[in-house]
């Protein structure tokens, strides 16, 4: 195993950085290269430009970090108790969110594939085949897109759709299904919004962040898939120095984990609030 490298696109500082320690040059090379490569940027053909195979890329055991928008009713206890969790985790243990739930008279047996509240039992054990009603949603967050979602970079994490900052969008969902709107709203009630930045290995993002499908995973080895994906990483960085120099904007690159992957406390780099955040990243809203 290699030695440690945090790989870091959240600023372009940050981005230049990474490149020029897991390439071994100089931060000049690179946005050099970036101002002579206009849109015209490739990370084969930077490689090739200094000289460097494929392989010198698993010289480092890479962690990228990641901004997580999220809301809280406990000032992040859980948080530092858990690690950042997945929505089914999140449920299943011991959580403001599945506490508020249990509140409201909500039981969601992710097992068991079904919801109760009051007397009412809802199966949610159908196989996901589209959205054409609100239960179609409820089964496509619970067991299909229940993974931690969060951004590689962005202008600003606070602005992203769906209302995040205010409260987990799976009470969207749920408030529909129930037929009950404060189920959604009074979440709102005494709650913060914090971005959390952590760092997580290779493995435990999902393949098809990194362009990978599931039929090449079936043919490529764990090298052949590990050089794939950084060179993802450098070709994304790229992108990003690119439109920062000649566009002074970037746009939002997200970043999935895999379905059964959660961030470990000690993963946690940075919890800032939303202030925090803002001033940090040198945000004007």
């Amino acid at each position: 195993m290699g030695e440690q490298i945090i790989y870091d696109m959240t600023t372009l500082p940050d981005t230049i950085g990474s490149i020029s320690k897991l390439l071994g040059v100089d931060e000049r090379q690179i946005t050099k290269y970036c101002a002579s490569h206009k849109d015209d940027y490739d990370a084969e053909g930077f490689l090739s430009l200094l000289g460097l195979s494929e392989h010198s890329l698993l010289d480092f055991e890479i962690y990228i970090t990641s901004l997580h928008v999220t809301t809280d009713k406990d000032n992040c206890s859980s948080l530092k108790k858990y690690g950042l969790l997945n929505l089914q985790q999140a449920i299943i243990k011991d959580t403001p969110l599945r506490a508020y739930l249990r509140n409201y008279g909500v039981r969601i047996e992710i097992e068991k594939k079904q919801i109760q509240f009051q007397d009412k039992l809802f199966d949610i054990s159908k196989d996901y085949n589209g959205i054409s009603e609100p239960i179609d949603w409820i089964i496509y967050k619970l067991y299909k897109d229940f993974q931690l979602n969060s951004f590689f970079h962005s202008d600003n994490v606070l602005k992203y759709g769906g209302g995040i900052r205010r409260r987990p969008e799976f009470l969207y969902n749920l408030a529909e299904l129930l037929r009950v709107p404060n189920i959604e709203y009074d979440w709102m009630n005494d709650i913060s919004c914090y971005v959390i930045k952590y760092k997580a290995t290779l493995s435990q993002f999902a393949d098809w962040n990194f362009d990978i499908d599931k039929n090449e995973i079936n043919y490529l080895d764990e090298s052949e898939i590990n050089i794939r994906k950084i060179k993802w990483l450098i070709n994304q960085s790229l992108r990003r120095i690119n439109n920062d120099l000649f566009y002074n904007s970037i746009d939002d690159c997200y970043s999935y984990l895999k379905n059964d992957a959660y961030v470990r406390v000690s993963d946690i780099l940075r919890i800032y609030t939303e202030n925090e955040y803002l001033e940090e990243y040198r945000i004007n809203e």
